[in-house]
């Protein structure tokens, strides 16, 4: 099963003890073997591909551009590369900026048999954000399991939930 990520880099109010634990007992009920999609953001698609190959599945990056990398730095540089290697790579060819992300998010969106979204709900904040992913795969109808780590709930979203 293809499952795919999206979600918050950084926001303040995340419990990730919480969102560990949520996203690795959603993954755990699933059929192996289980296939990642990921672009390996900081955050959640770093900790949801991390879980991912700790539960003995396999990762897919999905790569913005060439010039990717250089939106990381530090610790999330070395997660990056080191998730990287451990699987496998589909790299875009897109200029950067928020439609680079947006494209990203779509290649993952569209590639899932399942979406997790590491999300609170909210708008997206610049075009290519969790809440424009989410949109699009509800209106392409995949399932869409939602993991708020602010109010500590997990619920499945269904194309009936895409606002009109």
């Amino acid at each position: 099963m293809r499952v795919g990520v999206t979600g918050h880099q950084k926001r303040a109010g995340i419990d990730w003890d919480w969102t560990r634990i949520a996203i690795g007992d959603e993954l755990a009920a699933l059929t192996p073997p289980i296939e990642g999609w990921s672009a390996l953001a900081v955050g959640a698609d770093q900790l949801f591909a991390r879980i991912v190959l700790e539960q003995g599945g396999a990762i897919v990056t999905v790569v913005p551009g060439e010039w990717y990398e250089q939106c990381f730095e530090g610790v999330g540089l070395a997660t990056y590369r080191e998730l990287l290697a451990a699987g496998r790579e589909v790299t875009l060819d897109n200029p950067r900026g928020e439609e680079a992300f947006l494209e990203a998010g779509i290649a993952v969106a569209d590639a899932s048999d399942l979406l997790v979204a590491v999300w609170d709900g909210e708008g997206a904040h610049g075009r290519g954000g969790t809440a424009d992913v989410v949109e699009h795969a509800l209106r392409r109808g995949t399932p869409v399991l939602h993991i708020d780590p602010i109010r500590r709930e997990v619920r499945r979203l269904s194309a009936e939930d895409a606002r009109s």
